[in-house]
């Protein structure tokens, strides 16, 4: 690629700032280092600088795909109508590690990215187009917003654990339509010993529709009575329990608008997405976000990396390592994706199942299995984005069977 052009440009991708490093063919430095804001005025310093050196033409101009901080820049660039080559920045910073010169700074490493994009030695990172886009940004929201779910059960339960530990072991979901609704109405083993016994008991029957009833209120009762959870500050758990309830029910809401226009999404998406074993509209176009255009990866097995899922192997003299593990240096939302929809899959007849359970039989514990079969799906989803068209089971074979 870097043959046709006789600059090539070095960007370091920054927050606040970009700092750019131009190189000639020979590699001598044409632009040693132009410090540009990430603003509209800093964008237009450094197409001044390169128009003034050189035709848009004849530039190549590489830059890491860091964070989200390469967006804007990337974007610009394109409509001005710059060739530009983004960077895998593992391997990029790597590279920049191995060099004899051992020193950092934003200047050095925009000329090192110079240097890798003039001797084509870049590794391209993957850039998604405008639906692409659009489904990596909001898969990686849901995402998100389920990791704050998270978060703040986690917070409720080091509350609970403070003030009633015994709570969680009489419900099966603490955090359910039963569990919170009690612990609205008694946040504290006190709140609940004050509540009159048939307003538990149609408290619970209510929001269990029926499932629950006097003798769980009377476990819950006789657990708040000889509960050993602190008696002080018990005005200091009733409002943080409230107000942490608060923040977990205003995401239900949010994430259920969320899915629903994912979903329209979805409808966009090539057919072949929604045909891969464990998926649904969600975990499609998060497939389809972070895996587009799918011509990146020349092969599966370049696919499986760029996941983190490839199987790392350790090595020194005659000592080999039994145990092997993936190497997770790659997209944590893929690897998140194809983990989820392995776990899903396995759970029905079919190609991922027998892999499994192949697996298990060996000794593997359910994780290990699971994290086997998203590796497997990986190859699968690259024959089926690659081919664009449907998954199709095949029968097991004899020996299988």
């Amino acid at each position: 690629m870097s043959r046709c052009f006789t600059c090539f440009c070095g960007i370091d991708i920054g927050k606040r700032r970009h700092v750019a490093c131009l190189l000639d063919a020979q590699g001598h430095p044409l632009i040693k280092s132009l410090a540009f804001a990430n603003d509209a005025e800093g964008f237009a310093r450094l197409r001044q600088r390169l128009q003034e050196t050189a035709a848009s033409t004849t530039v190549l101009v590489g830059m890491e795909a860091t964070g989200h901080y390469w967006y804007a820049l990337h974007d610009q660039l394109r409509r001005w109508g710059y060739t530009q080559q983004v960077l895998n920045p593992l391997q990029s910073s790597q590279q920049i590690k191995n060099a004899i010169r051992k020193h950092k700074s934003d200047t050095s490493d925009a000329a090192h990215i110079a240097a890798l994009v003039k001797n084509g030695e870049g590794k391209p990172a993957l850039i998604p187009d405008d639906l692409a886009m659009t489904c990596r940004l909001l898969t990686r929201l849901w995402y998100a917003l389920g990791q704050q779910r998270t978060r703040i059960k986690l917070l409720i339960r080091a509350k609970l654990e403070g003030v009633w530990p015994e709570f969680e072991t009489y419900l099966s979901k603490p955090f359910g339509t039963t569990g919170r609704a009690l612990l609205r109405a008694a946040p504290t083993p006190e709140d609940l010993l004050a509540m009159n016994h048939e307003t538990l008991v149609e408290l619970l029957r209510k929001n269990s529709r029926q499932q629950l009833g006097a003798t769980q209120a009377a476990s819950i009762r006789a657990s708040a009575q000889t509960s050993i959870g602190i008696r002080r500050g018990l005005e200091g758990f009733r409002v943080s329990i409230h107000t942490l309830l608060d923040c977990l029910e205003a995401t239900t809401p949010v994430r259920k608008r969320l899915e629903d226009q994912i979903d329209e999404i979805c409808q966009r998406l090539p057919s072949y997405m929604l045909t891969l074993p464990g998926s649904n509209p969600i975990r499609a176009a998060s497939l389809f976000g972070e895996t587009d255009p799918i011509s990146t990866f020349k092969s599966p097995e370049q696919l499986v990396a760029f996941a983190g899922l490839d199987v790392t192997r350790y090595q020194t003299g005659q000592f080999e390592a039994s145990r092997r593990h993936i190497s997770k240096r790659g997209s944590p939302y893929l690897r998140n994706t194809l983990w989820t929809m392995a776990s899903v899959a396995v759970r029905s007849k079919g190609p991922l199942q027998r892999h499994y359970l192949k697996r298990r039989k060996r000794g593997l514990h359910h994780l290990a299995a699971v994290t086997a079969a998203s590796l497997k799906l990986a190859r699968i989803a690259w024959r089926v984005c690659t081919d664009q068209l449907d998954y199709k089971t095949k029968p097991p074979s004899p020996k299988t069977a």
